[in-house]
């Protein structure tokens, strides 16, 4: 039984992790509640979407419904790079937030090793 929800409203990209600037980064999340089955946002699996430094990502779910995540103790936001299309097990890991009970709206920014700078802008829903 869920007790908390986060809608994640967006996604920024201040910068992409190709070293080509023009490239871009093919996103996709992976989404976890409390330890349980992953899910894949865009649904698909060779499905992401192309963002570029300065894209917003407006997030809905496959129904076209605002992204809501539903959790007990925690819900794991985890970004991927999904360079290629045939094998998605070499995406590259980006970056993730944890988000718990009581986070708050707002936004939370999140940079890694290869240069990949994403914020988050969320809306706590109880």
């Amino acid at each position: 039984m869920s007790k908390h929800s986060i809608k994640i409203n967006s996604i920024y990209c201040t910068h992409t992790s190709e070293s080509n600037i023009t490239d871009g980064d093919e996103v996709y999340l992976v989404c976890q509640a409390d330890g349980g089955i992953p899910i894949r946002i865009p649904y698909g699996i060779n499905e992401a979407h192309n963002m570029e430094k300065g894209d917003t990502w407006n997030l809905t779910n496959n129904d076209g419904d605002s992204l809501i995540l539903n959790f007990e103790y925690e819900v794991l936001v985890t970004l991927w790079d999904h360079d290629l299309n045939d094998d998605p097990n070499l995406a590259t890991y980006l970056q993730s937030h944890d988000f718990q009970p009581g986070s708050g709206s707002g936004s939370i920014r999140l940079k890694n090793y290869n240069d990949a700078d994403y914020t988050i802008n969320y809306s706590y829903i109880d």
